[in-house]
């Protein structure tokens, strides 16, 4: 069933075959909405403004701390690159290497193998490509020409490209009293419009849910024998006594 709707998508949105090489990103999946609701857990319960307030403070901060992360960085480029690169070169280990004289390189990894060109920068795996950190067949390549993996990983990784990220910080701002706001960006209630049809005072039930409400109850009470809660005798129920009473 999954399968059937996923082929009603182009394939460019989630096979990593068709993706786009510039972005250096092999993902298939985008968790970046429920981690950033999950962020924001407490100030979306709070009004419009409020919410944006406390949003922007915990944004203000994050650029803060995320400098400061960066500038704490042994290497030249990111600890999550750098331990991916450290997998791969153990992965390179097993591998064999048959270079043909020219820039291509064939590298046996077990029964499989790939081609690898170091001018392009390019694996038949396409991982260097996706990633924009060597996979372990170009590593088992440039470590056949005798040359530093790591310099070979794309400039989006190095601390550099991080410090130009975080350098535009949200500045402080004062207290809503003192905010200058235009009459004509004055944020307004939405207005009310009266829906068509006669209100509804009571919401719509499951059929799994109070099965008395919808009749499934009271047709098993029919042919029962009442009995008086007033004078225990059957026939009749305490209303009816009651009512003889006045």
């Amino acid at each position: 069933m999954a399968a059937k709707e996923l082929i009603g998508y182009p394939p460019q949105k989630w096979c990593r075959a068709y993706f786009d090489t510039k972005c250096k990103n092999q993902m298939v999946d985008n968790n970046f909405t429920e981690s950033f609701n999950k962020w924001i857990l407490e100030a979306r319960h709070k009004p419009i403004i409020k919410m944006l307030e406390e949003i922007r403070v915990k944004v203000m901060k994050l650029l803060k701390d995320r400098e400061e992360e960066c500038r704490n960085w042994r290497d030249e480029i990111s600890p999550y690159a750098k331990d991916l690169l450290t997998d791969y070169r153990e992965i390179a280990q097993g591998c064999e290497i048959h270079f043909n004289g020219d820039f291509g390189y064939e590298v046996h990894e077990g029964e499989d193998k790939h081609t690898v060109n170091l001018q392009l920068k390019r694996c038949t795996c396409r991982v260097w490509d996706l990633t924009g950190i060597p996979c372990s067949h170009a590593i088992k390549a440039l470590i056949y020409q005798k040359k530093i993996p790591m310099s070979e990983v794309h400039w989006w990784y190095s601390k550099e490209a991080y410090m130009f990220v975080y350098m535009h910080k949200l500045q402080p701002v004062r207290g809503e009293k003192f905010w200058k706001v235009k009459p004509e960006h004055a944020m307004e209630p939405p207005e009310i419009h009266k829906m068509v049809g006669r209100p509804k005072s009571k919401r719509k039930r499951e059929k799994d849910e109070a099965r008395k409400r919808e009749g499934a109850c009271s047709s098993l009470r029919k042919g029962l024998l009442m009995t008086c809660g007033y004078c225990c005798n059957r026939g009749h129920n305490i209303s009816v006594t009651s009512d003889n009473l006045k």
